[in-house]
């Protein structure tokens, strides 16, 4: 997709893998992208590697320029996207954000709008709101499914809940990003209820999958047969085809890390807490991530809750 000119830049607020790729695609679509992230040379890397290797694209006008704080991002920018780690990042850069609205001079230009894209719980999605709209922007939070390679190849999946004026001003850039957007109702809570829903599935299956990879070896089978056998049943799919191949490799190079996908389990046994909703089945899933981030995996792909099984193996043997 192709995005046309724009009197201002679009901000972009985080620069970890994910971020890194959502903000280069938007660049290679024909957008000045004004990146900011807490630690500024990942910023730097990101403008320098578009620089470099993405010059044909550049001749669509794109851009990545870093900014030396959230603020300038929310003075200058009409339309703003972050994707930060967690609920705490989250509430920290949306305050730094807001100073720049205050400063921001209307000169004619609508309500500025900030749009997050990190997964978080409903409570911290409408404290951002509510920070956003005291500097007189629009809020929308559109927690994004994929991984960076999704991002890089704009096909992500947007769940978007909150202001409708948010939503429309952003739709152009998700549809660069993204293959599919929802806007799935009037609150950050909508949105992050509905993306924890899918964090719930992805972190089951991937759980169960290394329970099955490990109980395979154990078993003395050849475990690249058994998901072999997967890939050709109903229960297939290219998640666990790919995610399979990385467990028996033990190849945890990140896509989507440990800690991130613990950090979606916990958020969801909170909702469920709080719904008074039993959920054994991801409460079981979500100790075998906090095992595999104790044994060093919390920055490997979230794959590595394999090493949470093969680890009770390996100390079932030694007994």
């Amino acid at each position: 997709a192709r995005m046309t000119a724009a009197a201002a830049p679009i901000g972009f607020l985080g620069a970890g893998i994910m971020g890194a790729a959502m903000a280069r695609t938007l660049a290679r679509a024909g957008a000045h992208v004004m990146l900011w992230n807490r630690s500024a040379d990942k910023a730097q890397r990101v403008s320098d590697a578009f620089a470099s290797c993405d010059d044909a694209f550049a001749k669509n006008g794109g851009r990545v320029s870093v900014a030396t704080c959230a603020s300038d991002v929310g003075e200058a920018c009409d339309v703003t996207f972050a994707m930060l780690s967690d609920p705490r990042a989250s509430a920290a850069v949306v305050t730094a954000f807001v100073r720049g609205l205050e400063r921001r001079s209307d000169g004619g230009r609508g309500a500025a709008c900030y749009v997050d894209c990190s997964t978080v719980d409903g409570a911290s999605g409408e404290a951002s709101r509510e920070v956003i709209a005291a500097g007189g922007g629009e809020f929308l939070s559109a927690p994004v499914s994929g991984g960076w390679r999704d991002a890089a190849k704009g096909e992500l999946l947007f769940i978007a809940g909150g202001s409708k004026a948010a939503y429309d001003a952003a739709a152009a850039s998700m549809g660069v990003m993204g293959s599919k957007t929802w806007f799935v109702g009037d609150t950050p809570t909508h949105a992050a209820r509905a993306k924890l829903m899918l964090q719930v599935m992805m972190g089951n299956v991937v759980g169960a999958l290394g329970e099955m990879v490990s109980l395979s070896g154990r078993a003395g089978l050849d475990q690249n047969m058994v998901l072999e056998m997967l890939s050709h049943s109903a229960m297939g799919s290219p998640l666990t085809t790919a995610k399979g191949k990385l467990m028996v490799a033990k190849d945890f190079s990140p896509n989507f890390q440990v800690y991130l996908q613990q950090k979606d389990l916990r958020l969801a046994l909170a909702l469920a807490d709080e719904l008074d909703f039993a959920a054994p089945i991801t409460a079981a899933t979500n100790a075998q991530y906090v095992r595999a981030k104790a044994l060093g995996h919390a920055n490997s792909d979230f794959a590595a809750v394999s090493a949470a099984y093969d680890a009770a193996v390996t100390g079932a043997k030694k007994h």
